[in-house]
């Protein structure tokens, strides 16, 4: 135990200082996934060091090897989501983020996430093609409303799915369609709104 706490403390030291060079921290990490090599947080840390070294080779493959060490660990799969996304690679995004939700099925938080991400890809990345947005708006509905299935009360669905809407609204083209898009999206804000204040009061008894 005190050789994991005293490894952790360097890799701490090596990170606080900022050190451009990461074979200093590597070899420490190393030896803490050599420790616990079904611990996804040491291969995180690796990864982390690559990555700000620009060996992001290096780091994909470690963030892979941490989801073979643990494929049950939901964060493996939001890490390396988060990863590539970073690197715009947004397919491979996705792509975990799916692999996530197949290991949980049952789970509206799997399917919300990646509602999230295809919100954020459509409405933030100006370089898309409108025929692209629509695409990533639908998919990211398809997402959400699976997400609600699972669960009907879960606010910050309801709140993404009247976002998506609204983004569907603005690519429409037809007029009568865009205002019937917003219509629903303001039922979705009221009813969220709703939610939490009957969450509010709940919490409040």
């Amino acid at each position: 135990m005190l050789s994991k706490r005293a490894l952790e403390f360097l890799v701490a030291a090596y990170r606080a200082d900022k050190l451009n060079d990461p074979a200093k921290a590597e070899p420490v990490v190393q030896k803490m996934i050599q420790l616990e090599p079904g611990e996804p947080t040491n291969y995180f840390q690796l990864a982390t060091i690559y990555e700000e070294a620009g060996a992001y080779d290096e780091a994909e493959k470690v963030l892979q090897q941490a989801r073979e060490a643990k494929p049950s660990d939901p964060t493996v799969y939001l890490t390396l989501a988060a990863y590539y996304n970073r690197q715009g690679q947004f397919d491979k995004t996705i792509e975990a983020l799916e692999e996530r939700a197949r290991k949980e099925p049952n789970n509206p938080e799997a399917f919300y996430t990646i509602s999230v991400y295809y919100w954020e890809k459509a409405y933030r990345d100006f370089k898309l093609t409108d025929a692209q947005k629509r695409d990533y708006a639908q998919k990211g509905l398809d997402a959400v409303n699976h997400a609600l299935q699972i669960k009907p009360d879960y606010v910050d669905a309801l709140v993404y799915k009247g976002l998506t809407l609204r983004l569907q609204a603005t690519l429409e083209k037809d007029h009568d369609k865009a205002m019937a898009l917003v219509k629903e999206a303001e039922s979705l804000s009221e009813k969220a709104n709703t939610l939490r204040k009957q969450k509010a009061a709940g919490t409040g008894t």
